[in-house]
């Protein structure tokens, strides 16, 4: 892409276009203690502005000479630049890309091999160097810089758009590049996600295989694992399942460009049958059936292929399936274990539980079966009869009769004569037509006799 094009797009600070401004902002450095306030000011916005630019483009490398080139206003070139790589450097915000591909991890141990081995002998030979000969300003320039912070949030994005939704599969770097433009992760070049799968890897959130040709050392194959537990090193099993993958791809582009085939001879058989050309009509059918038999072997190969790929996906699914199998059976016995609830002491506790129960019926029966003190009912009923002669109600109760109410189990035979039942029947109200003549009759025989 073209810089000016690039500058269109880059949302530059309002102050851009203020020459004086940026006359100031342009020209080296001051020393600090001259206006500490000035040059921190200063040292601030070109430090958030490159940082702002590389983050909108996606480049995680970049040289001096890059942001000289980006940040050319006309014909002047920024002449500060060198000291706020310097002041990056020192802050831990940037890292040589030489140093980064030694120790993409950032551990102290890479820190210090870098400061104690390899920057001694370095530092040595360039002092060496510009003692004789003047110092390369050119080559300084071509050095190229990893900026973490931008690292970082491409590395975010990935994590949060790209594998969640590609687990267990796996990617040629091509692939993996097409895999970012499609969940539309800005990544300006080849070298930029080189340096975010490093960093990924450096996570243990990839695997990668590397390969090495003419002299070069680049990412072959991207593994991206089904579950955190599962294995990053590539093995035989992963080039199989990726083996398969290409294949099936392959075969659906030889599919579709079968299909567009018998479009096209479908096409020249009616153009022929139009121009009353049979025979070159019969030729193109011929060779369209050619083809539908082509496209139909082609059809069953990816089916098999397609199977092939659903059972690995099954059987790993089927182990995600035991693996919580295991976790859930060893959670339950540890909960078991730490509450106590074992079979012995569970069947002690209903022991118990049921004894208790049938103590408590025992009580509740001993409880309803007694008796009530007969005193007590003789004192109350006296306790009545003296309140009714207060009162002055002279009637009471027969001793003998409550004592007959009081017991339910006695009973008592009427006898009534056979002339009180008839006066009582010939006291009855009967409705009209409610009893026939012949009970009439019979009734009038019974009182003449």
């Amino acid at each position: 892409m073209a810089r000016g094009a690039e500058k269109s797009e880059f949302s530059f600070p309002a102050c851009w276009e203020d020459s004086k401004v940026m006359q100031i902002r342009f020209a080296t450095f001051r020393p600090r203690h001259l206006s500490i306030e000035d040059y921190d000011t200063k040292m601030k916005f070109w430090k958030d502005l490159v940082t702002q630019y590389l983050k909108f483009w996606g480049r995680v490398t970049f040289s001096l000479r890059d942001l000289q080139l980006n940040f050319m206003r006309g014909d002047q070139l920024p002449a500060c630049l060198d000291t706020v790589i310097s002041e990056m450097h020192q802050q831990k915000q940037i890292r040589p890309r030489a140093e980064y591909d030694n120790d993409p991890a950032n551990t102290w141990t890479g820190w210090l091999m870098n400061s104690l081995v390899k920057r001694p002998l370095s530092w040595s030979w360039l002092k060496i160097k510009h003692s004789v000969v003047s110092e390369d300003v050119e080559a300084s320039t071509l050095v190229e810089w990893i900026h973490l912070g931008v690292l970082n949030d491409i590395c975010e994005l990935m994590i949060k758009k790209l594998l969640p939704e590609n687990r267990g599969k796996r990617f040629h770097f091509d692939a993996f590049k097409s895999l970012c433009d499609v969940h539309h992760i800005r990544i300006h070049t080849e070298k930029d996600i080189f340096a975010c799968l490093i960093s990924l890897h450096v996570r243990q959130l990839v695997g990668l295989e590397f390969k090495t040709e003419k002299q070069t050392r680049s990412i072959h194959l991207i593994k991206i694992p089904f579950k955190e537990t599962d294995d990053l090193v590539i093995n035989e099993t992963d080039h199989a399942v990726h083996n398969l993958q290409i294949t099936q791809a392959d075969l659906l582009k030889q599919l579709e460009n079968l299909e567009d085939e018998i479009k096209a001879n479908d096409e020249k058989a009616r153009q022929y049958i139009k121009e009353n050309k049979r025979q070159m009509a019969k030729t193109y059918l011929r060779k369209r059936h050619l083809v539908e038999k082509n496209h139909e072997r082609r059809s069953i190969a990816l089916h098999n292929i397609e199977s092939l790929l659903s059972s690995v996906d099954e059987a790993q699914n089927s182990g995600v399936v035991l693996d919580a199998y295991k976790i859930g059976s060893s959670t339950l016995q540890k909960v078991l274990s730490d509450s106590g609830l074992k079979y012995d002491s569970v069947d002690e506790v209903l022991a118990d539980v049921r004894e208790t129960l049938e103590q408590h019926r025992e009580v509740q029966d001993v409880l309803s079966n007694s008796t009530v003190d007969p005193t007590a009912s003789q004192e109350d009923d006296q306790l009545e009869n003296e309140l009714r002669e207060l009162c002055g109600e002279t009637a009471t109760v027969p001793q003998k009769s409550n004592a007959a109410a009081s017991n339910n189990n006695e009973r008592f035979e009427v006898v009534i004569s056979d002339q009180e039942m008839i006066e009582m029947l010939a006291n009855l109200e009967v409705e009209d037509g409610s009893v026939s003549v012949s009970s009439t009759r019979t009734l009038k025989q019974v009182q003449k006799s």
